[in-house]
């Protein structure tokens, strides 16, 4: 199996469960708010799901963030391309030290977590399910940082974002 077939399925992994994320967010807010205003009756583990799942729909999306340079970017001041080029690379091995940092401290509380057998009040999931899946994703996000990286290296010319928007 090619690199980039195995490359093409993990992105769309991550974006299904990106959109499924955002789905299960959207559907639980809204039960949750006519059971509040029309029956006075709120979902009693409704914001202790949304909690999980919307960490699970950023750290989702943000590795396909990371690869494409999609993330929110302001020029201040025009550069050269060169410069332009040392900028993405700058940018990128912080985001893969900073994710890198973020899966080592979840990791390591994830751990910890376990070890105590904490879980969440009311849905008693595991805690350290949601702390490794965070650290998981988190070093997903480190990894394509660095790729992304290596791409703005070996090809300097490539766009920062492929559907990215310029306002002047």
């Amino acid at each position: 199996m090619s690199e980039t077939r195995t490359g093409g399925r993990l992105v769309r992994a991550m974006e299904a469960i990106g959109a499924v994320s955002l789905m299960v967010l959207m559907v639980t807010v809204f039960i949750d708010v006519v059971g509040r205003n029309l029956l006075n009756t709120p979902l009693p583990w409704g914001t202790e799901l949304l909690e999980i799942v919307l960490a699970l729909m950023i750290f989702a999306i943000y590795p396909l963030l990371a690869l494409s340079f999609g993330h929110i970017t302001v020029d201040l001041i025009q550069v050269r391309p060169r410069l332009r080029m040392v900028q993405r690379v700058l940018s990128g091995a912080i985001g893969a030290t900073v994710f890198a940092l973020i899966a080592w401290c979840m990791g390591r509380q994830a751990l910890r977590s376990a070890s105590y057998g904490e879980a969440t009040p009311l849905l008693n999931v595991p805690l350290s399910w949601v702390l490794g899946g965070i650290a998981a994703l988190a070093a997903i996000s480190a990894l394509a940082f660095l790729k992304a990286t290596v791409r703005s290296i070996h090809h300097p010319g490539a766009p920062d974002a492929p559907r990215a928007t310029e306002v002047n």
